[in-house]
């Protein structure tokens, strides 16, 4: 390249008019073309040819372009000529890696030999090849690695840029990867340098190893298929794929019991159960297993000891597990010996030992007992009547964890012994109505008049049975027994009753059995004295007192409308008579009065007629005194019970079974007690008649 300041001067063109007395000094010239008056001008008169600007070969190495001539001053007659102008070069680029900045890796393979050929370290210059020596490259090695002896690793073809292997001493363990600066110079003396990145490629040159000399573990005979038995771990030098490695049994397993998973990059492998193992087989106690690590090329064995441990996976047996017994009599002496029963456990250790017991729900009255040499004996008295046949269920429990237990029946039958006496066939509940003259048949029940009897022992102890009165009721002339000879008997009311003086009646009834020896035993009939209205009733008067604290009164009974009537069963109806209260409720059939919620203060009095159908009704009279409880009354209250004489109490009796509410006279002197507990209570009732003090009532 030709560096000029200004315009250079390149060529001169020179054109001729072929007319007659034509001026040769009127010709006018002009560039047409590539460059034309951005890179090149030319003088219009002379012809000559400049650059206007410094020309670069390595952008454009020649310029082609048209020169016009024109006559008559630029006015007449045009004729060209062709102009190209080629541009010489100059050593002015440096050489340049191809590569760069990042792009120049090459590899090559662990020990390989010297002369192998490992990349390509190739540089370009813009400069012309084809003038001198400007483009003409030459390479060499600046920073080189030295192996292990000392000499260099590397070399480079001077004219190629070929970088090869000049020790064989690569080890990838050693050094994964080498960095060389490699320069290169042109014929005119201008370099350039590069880094070659070598990276030394791993070859599977090592054998892998157990990290571990041997190996030993335990294992459940209970651990499921695919359970961890044990992780061993193991070492590679190499790299990559060449140490991604795999582990497997490789003997000591006849019957394929166990696997292994290999996590080749880990480079650990997991020994898992393939099959479910048995303790209980001797071969399957211990097992010396082989264990194999592989590369791609070399492998390696390591010795493992996995002992089994025995599980509770067995129940005791017994043998045998059905025990039937000769039966015995019902009154075998308690400790007698009764059954032998013997289990075993296929197991080991303390999942061997085996603890005898009975079943609970098949011995609910714990009557028997087995020792742990499973000896079963009678602890208890037993009774045929309770039960005539016992299934005993005998377990055999381990001492495992958890427990394993097996069973066996004992079925022991009883023979009976005449040791029960005959029971009413039923809860007999006889009435006989007062004011009936006698003789009459009582009815034991609605339909019969017959008494049975029933005994709890068998046949032979039972029936037929004998009916009798001690000879002291018979005398008494109220009621008469009779045998009917077939296991029945009849009673018979001898007289008139009068309920108001005598309710009921207890008649001891003799029954004896048939057994051998015989049995008897004294049943107590109770014979109830219906009632009949024969009595009428009268008007009555109760007086209540309430007191209620803070308004806090709830809903509650208070009391009962009083009218005396010495019958108890008669039916007895109740409504308001004339004014109907606005805070009380009367229960029409058994006449009881509820108070109501916030009831103020105050007296309420009201009547209630009372009608049992038969008599003429009466009206009673009821006073409600409700009085507030003041603060300090409460404050200052204590608990005091009330016990003692009342000569002028009337009380109230409850009806008979099924009857409806009368209320008979009762004699002066009944008991009665109160209790107000401190601080509890919100309301104090007390109820009063003309005659009688009925009690504090307690509502709260």
């Amino acid at each position: 390249m030709l560096w000029m300041f200004d315009r250079l001067f390149l060529t001169c063109v020179t054109a001729t008019d072929p007319d007659k007395d034509a001026a040769q000094e009127a010709l006018r010239y002009s560039l047409h073309g590539q460059g034309a008056e951005s890179e090149f001008i030319i003088d219009e008169v002379t012809g000559k040819i400049y650059a206007q600007k410094t020309l670069n070969r390595e952008e454009r190495a020649v310029w082609r372009f048209v020169v016009l001539a024109t006559d008559e001053g630029g006015e007449g007659l045009t004729g060209f000529t062709d102009v190209i102008i080629n541009v010489w070069d100059i050593n002015d680029n440096a050489p340049d890696f191809t590569c760069m900045p990042d792009s120049c890796h090459g590899q090559v393979a662990e020990n390989s030999p010297p002369d192998t050929s490992v990349m390509e370290m190739s540089a370009t210059d813009l400069d012309d090849s084809a003038v001198g020596q400007n483009a003409v490259l030459s390479y060499r090695i600046v920073t080189n690695a030295r192996g292990a002896s000392g000499t260099d690793l590397f070399g480079i073809n001077p004219s190629t840029g070929t970088i090869y292997v000049a020790s064989g001493d690569l080890d990838h363990e050693r050094v994964e990867k080498y960095h060389l600066v490699v320069e290169a110079r042109d014929g005119g003396g201008m370099t350039a340098t590069g880094t070659a990145t070598v990276r030394v490629i791993d070859v599977n040159d090592h054998v892998p190893r157990f990290t571990e000399s041997s190996c030993r573990a335990r294992v459940s005979e209970s651990s499921e298929v695919n359970s961890p038995v044990l992780e061993v771990s193991a070492t590679d030098a190499d790299a990559g794929e060449n140490a991604q490695l795999t582990f497997s049994v490789a003997a000591g397993d006849p019957e394929q019991k166990f696997y292994m998973v290999s996590h080749r990059q880990e480079r650990r492998g997991s020994l898992r159960l393939k099959k479910k193992l048995d303790y209980e087989k001797s071969s399957e106690q211990r097992f010396n297993l082989t264990l194999k690590v592989e590369d791609l090329d070399f492998s390696s064995l390591m010795h493992c000891i996995v002992e089994v441990d025995d599980h509770n996976d067995h129940a005791p047996v017994f043998v045998p597990h059905f025990h039937l017994l000769p039966p015995l009599p019902e009154d075998i002496s308690v400790g007698s010996s009764v059954a032998k029963v013997v289990a075993s456990d296929s197991d080991s250790g303390r999942n061997q030992e085996i603890t005898y017991s009975i079943l609970p729900d098949s011995d609910p009255y714990g009557q028997f007992s087995v020792d742990q040499s499973g000896l079963v004996t009678v602890a208890s008295p037993l009774d045929r009547e309770t039960a005539a046949q016992h299934y005993l269920v005998v377990l055999a429990t381990d001492k495992g964890s958890p427990a394993q237990t097996g069973s066996a029946t004992v079925q022991l039958t009883l023979l009976d012994v005449n040791d029960n006496g005959p029971e009413f066939e039923a809860a007999y509940a006889p009435v006989v109505w007062e004011n009936v003259r006698g003789p009459q048949v009582v009815h034991l029940n609605q339909t019969s008049t017959l008494l049975h009897a029933t005994d709890r022992d068998s046949a032979p102890n039972g029936a037929p049975f004998s009916f009798s009165l001690p000879p002291e009721f018979r005398q008494q002339g109220d009621f008469l027994l009779h045998d009917n000879g077939n296991s029945t008997a009849t009673v018979t009311a001898l007289r008139a009753f009068d309920r108001e003086k005598q309710k009921e009646f207890h008649l001891p009834v003799v029954m004896s059995d048939s057994g051998q020896p015989r049995r008897s035993v004294t049943n107590t009939l109770t014979v109830t004295i219906g009632d009949e209205n024969d009595h009428p009733h009268q008007a009555g008067h109760k007086d209540v007192y309430i007191y209620n604290h803070r308004g806090r009164m709830l809903s509650t009974v208070v009391g009962k409308v009083f009218a005396p009537d010495p019958d108890d069963w008669d039916n007895k109806t109740y409504t308001f008579e004339g004014h109907v209260p606005n805070f009380f409720v009367l229960n029409k059939r058994t006449g009881s009065i509820v108070i109501k919620e916030s009831v103020p203060p105050g007296n309420y009095e009201f009547r209630v007629r009372v009608s049992d159908g038969v008599w003429p009704d009466v009206v009673s009279g009821v006073a409600i005194h409700m009085k507030e409880l003041r603060d300090e009354a409460v404050y200052n209250s204590a608990s005091v019970r009330l016990a003692g004489t009342v000569t002028e109490s009337v009380g109230l009796q409850q009806r008979g079974p099924g009857q409806g509410g009368g209320g008979g006279f009762r004699k002066p002197g009944v008991k009665f007690g109160a209790v107000f507990p401190r601080f509890c209570c919100a309301t104090a009732a007390v109820v009063r008649t003309p005659r009688s003090v009925e009690g504090p009532a307690v509502a709260s």
